[in-house]
C-alpha cells in the first residue's frame, strides 16, 4: 500500500496574518502619539503683520471720550502732585482760539560707565630699552681683575715699546732702548638708584619692581658706554678720516689700510644706526658682503664684514653735528684688539634698604670700574655725513 503525502500552501494566511498584525500595532502607535500644539500662546500660526501699541493714543482717546476737551486743572498726577500743565506741553490753536494740551514722557538717560571694567595687560613695557653695553665684558678689549677684592683706586700697566735696530760697527754700538711707559687707570664709580613707596609696592602690579630693576642695569650700561666713548676721544689716536658723504664699504676699507700701516689689525667697528642704515645701502658693500656672511640677507642684521665685527648703538656721542632737518655728521669707532683697557673693582651690584621711618624702599645699582688707551696707534675715528 502507498503512502499518500499531503502539502498544505500555507503562505497566503501567514501574509494575511501578519499583515493584521502590523495594522493593529500601527492603530496603537497613532493612539499613543500625542496631538501637536503650539510651543506658546504667542506664536504665530499665520503671516500677520506686526501690530504696533502705543499707549499715549489710547490715554488721549479715553480722557477726550469720558471728559471732553481737557482743561488745565482737570488732571493732578497721582504720585507726585503734579498738574496736568507741568507734565503736558501746551501749543495754542488758532482756528479755535483755545490752548490744547499733549501728553509727553520724560526717558531718563542710563550712564553705565561705573559699571565698564578697565583691564590692564599682565606685561609691563619698558620705554627705549638701551641695547646693552658695548664696551662692559667686551672681547676685543684688555680687561684686568688685579683690583677685585683687593685695596687701591689705580691701576698702573706696563707698556713697552718697540726696540730700534742701528748698523753695527766695530766700535761701541749706539742703539735706542724700548721706550717703557706705565699708563694707568684710575676707577670710576657709577651708580643708578630711584625710591619707592610702600603703599605703591603694595598696589602696583607684580612686573613693575622687576622692569625698574632691569632698567637700572641699562642705565649703567650707557654710563659705561659713554665713558669708554671719552676715554676714546681724549687719548692721541691713530687718526680721523673726514669723508663728506654717507658711510661706504669702501671708506672702511681704506680706514683699516690707515691702521694696517701702524701695524694694527682692526677687529671692531662701532656705529650709529643712521650710519649703519646708510651702509646697507650702499650697492658694493652688499654685494660683498652676500658671499662672506648671510647675516645681510637672512636677518638684516650685519654681524661682520671684512673680517671686522660691527656693534650698532645709538649713543649721542657718535654724532657729531646733528643736521637742522635730519642727517648731519656722524663718527664711527674703529678698534684694534687691546687698544683699549678696562680694569673693573666689582660688576653692578644691586642693594636695597627699606626705612619705616620714610616707609620707603631705595634700591641702588652700582659698578666700579675704569679704562684707558692702552693702544692709541689702534684707535681710529671715521666722519661721516649722513643725509
Amino acid at each position: 500500500m502507498s503512502e499518500t503525502i499531503v502539502e498544505l500552501d500555507l503562505s497566503e494566511f501567514k501574509k494575511e496574518i501578519k499583515g493584521n498584525i502590523a495594522e493593529e500595532f500601527k492603530n496603537i502607535r497613532e493612539l499613543l502619539t500625542p496631538i501637536e500644539q503650539l510651543d506658546s500662546l504667542d506664536e504665530s500660526a499665520g503671516k500677520l503683520a506686526p501690530q504696533k501699541f502705543d499707549y499715549k493714543l489710547g490715554v488721549d482717546n479715553l480722557l477726550h471720550t469720558i471728559r471732553g476737551k481737557i482743561g488745565i486743572d482737570d488732571y493732578t498726577y497721582r504720585n507726585s502732585g503734579k498738574t496736568f500743565a507741568d507734565i503736558a506741553v501746551a501749543t495754542m490753536n488758532e482756528s479755535l482760539n483755545e490752548t490744547e494740551y499733549t501728553l509727553t514722557e520724560t526717558i531718563g538717560s542710563l550712564n553705565p560707565d561705573c559699571c565698564i571694567p578697565e583691564l590692564w595687560a599682565d606685561t609691563i613695557e619698558r620705554d627705549h630699552v638701551y641695547p646693552g653695553s658695548v664696551f662692559l665684558g667686551a672681547s676685543f678689549m684688555k680687561w684686568y681683575t688685579d683690583l677685585e677684592g683687593r685695596p687701591g683706586d689705580k691701576l698702573h700697566i706696563c707698556r713697552v715699546g718697540p726696540a730700534i735696530c742701528t748698523d753695527l760697527a766695530c766700535e761701541e754700538p749706539a742703539t735706542d732702548a724700548a721706550t717703557v711707559a706705565c699708563p694707568y687707570i684710575e676707577l670710576e664709580h657709577d651708580t643708578c638708584a630711584y625710591y619707592i613707596c610702600r603703599e605703591d609696592i603694595e598696589d602696583v602690579q607684580v612686573g613693575l619692581v622687576d622692569a625698574l630693576n632691569d632698567g637700572l642695569g641699562s642705565c649703567l650700561a650707557v654710563c659705561i658706554d659713554n665713558y669708554f666713548f671719552d676715554i676714546a676721544l681724549s687719548c692721541t689716536n691713530g687718526g680721523t678720516l673726514e669723508h663728506t658723504a654717507a658711510m661706504t664699504g669702501s671708506l672702511i676699507l681704506e680706514a683699516m689700510g690707515s691702521m694696517l700701516a701702524g701695524t694694527y689689525t682692526p677687529v671692531k667697528l662701532i656705529m650709529h644706526p643712521v650710519v649703519w642704515t646708510s651702509l646697507m645701502q650702499d650697492t658694493n658693500f652688499t654685494y660683498a658682503n652676500r658671499f662672506g656672511s648671510r647675516d645681510v640677507i637672512s636677518s638684516g642684521v650685519l654681524q661682520q664684514a671684512y673680517g671686522l665685527e660691527i656693534n650698532v648703538t645709538p649713543k649721542g656721542t657718535l654724532m657729531v653735528y646733528a643736521g637742522t632737518v635730519f642727517g648731519g655728521t656722524y663718527r664711527t669707532l674703529m678698534l684694534a684688539q687691546g687698544a683699549l683697557a678696562g680694569a673693573i673693582k666689582h660688576g653692578v651690584t644691586l642693594e636695597t634698604e627699606y626705612s619705616p621711618r620714610f616707609q620707603k624702599r631705595w634700591i641702588i645699582a652700582d659698578i666700579r670700574y675704569g679704562g684707558l688707551c692702552l693702544h692709541p696707534d689702534g684707535i681710529y675715528w671715521i666722519h661721516s655725513v649722513e643725509a
